[in-house]
């Protein structure tokens, strides 16, 4: 929990007398009245600060969906009238509630912008790649920081992290494959990163990083997407060939981290070169329930007497129905999609578009999408005919 969340948190707890944070979220969620516009006037800044970052970026937010959507919304709404100059913390928690729920307003998100790039110079490498990463989750690419981060990374080599290196790579490896920026920039980054591999004594991995890394790999290899791992071989014409062997050890073991990884499920995994290794696993303190659109499919597919699994595993995903075991569906909420703050569907997240072509890429799962804006208005009938006409 970061600390802004934390003092956001307890800030709520008193104010409702709730002091189990997810019982809290879903009390608020439920109490519509205390976020209309009228209500909501009466509060002042950093009160709606508190309500932006709470909601926006608590866990329980994705299980409870469009609702912590449409609250979040209201809050923002209305914070933007009164919106000023904040540090760098409170800007960096408002841009990821934005990113996490996935709505954009041009005006709110260019100021965050440029207050961060006035104060580049006093973040840390670590700071200006989470700032960067929420801008990509609402599918922004800003060239002027994404070039100023390449810079700190070639000037810090020695000091950036393994796991700052794959964040940022994680990124951009997406990023080359939407067309948005130039291979040599990804060359240059994974050459620094080489040279990390070759020289650490000791390796940190973690849930997040494990998935990043194999996500990574599939964006510059995509020839090895579920290939067996004696079988790993890159494309000689793959301009990234070069560095396969030292970034292949790594993805095997985070491919056999993530496998072994339950979906309720994080993980810290030590490699000590010296000692024996320390795996720590642990459940995850919200678990995941369905959403209204989960549930509703899932009715369905249960009612048509349709095979299906929930939560299965397909190379690094838990994707959300196999059906008839090479059907794959994935049930889009309002939160797989940026909005503007009136409504107006933008794009879907980048992430999805990432997930969907390597899943594509196995060649033995059809992929389709349910998304929740058609979704809700069909009625029982044309719902029924919509899967059938997937499945069938």
């Amino acid at each position: 929990m970061s600390r802004a969340l934390f003092f956001s948190k307890n800030y709520l707890s008193k104010k409702f007398n709730v002091r189990q944070p997810n019982e809290l979220y879903k009390q608020l969620l439920n109490n519509i009245h205390l976020f209309k516009a009228d209500e909501l006037q009466k509060i002042p800044s950093d009160e709606l600060i508190h309500y932006i970052i709470f909601f926006g970026t608590h866990p329980e937010r994705r299980n409870q969906g469009d609702k912590a959507k449409k609250i979040t919304l209201e809050c923002l709404k209305q914070y933007k009238k009164k919106m000023t100059k904040n540090s760098y913390e409170i800007n960096s928690q408002i841009l990821l509630s934005l990113s996490n729920v996935l709505l954009y307003d041009d005006q709110m998100v260019q100021e965050l912008v440029q207050q961060v790039d006035q104060d580049k110079e006093t973040l840390s490498i670590k700071d200006m790649i989470k700032f960067q990463h929420c801008l990509y989750k609402l599918n922004i690419h800003n060239e002027k920081l994404s070039n100023y981060v390449l810079d700190q990374f070639l000037k810090q080599k020695e000091q950036i992290d393994y796991l700052e290196y794959i964040h940022d790579l994680h990124i951009r490896s997406n990023l080359l494959q939407m067309g948005l920026i130039d291979e040599k920039i990804v060359l240059t980054l994974l050459q620094g990163f080489q040279a990390k591999l070759n020289s650490t004594q000791n390796s940190y991995y973690t849930s997040k990083s494990c998935f990043q890394y194999c996500q990574l790999m599939y964006n510059l290899y995509p020839e090895i997407i579920e290939k067996p791992f004696f079988e790993l071989h890159p494309k000689e014409d793959n301009i990234f060939a070069g560095l396969f062997k030292d970034l292949m050890q790594d993805y095997v073991i985070s491919k056999q981290l993530v496998d072994r990884k339950k979906f309720y499920q994080s993980f810290e995994y030590y490699i000590n070169f010296q000692n024996m290794n320390v795996l720590k696993a642990k459940e995850d303190a919200i678990l995941r329930s369905l959403t209204e659109l989960e549930q509703n499919v899932q009715d369905l597919l249960n009612a048509l007497n349709y095979k299906n699994s929930r939560a299965h595993r397909v190379l690094i995903y838990d994707i959300d129905y196999l059906v008839k075991d090479n059907i794959i569906l994935t049930c889009n909420d309002p939160v797989h999609f940026v909005e503007d703050f009136d409504g107006k569907i933008l794009t879907i997240n980048p992430n999805h578009i990432m997930q969907s072509r390597h899943l594509s890429a196995t060649n033995k799962y059809k992929v389709f999408d349910i998304n929740y804006h058609e979704w809700i208005h069909l009625n029982e009938q044309q719902k029924i005919d919509k899967l059938k006409s997937l499945i069938d």
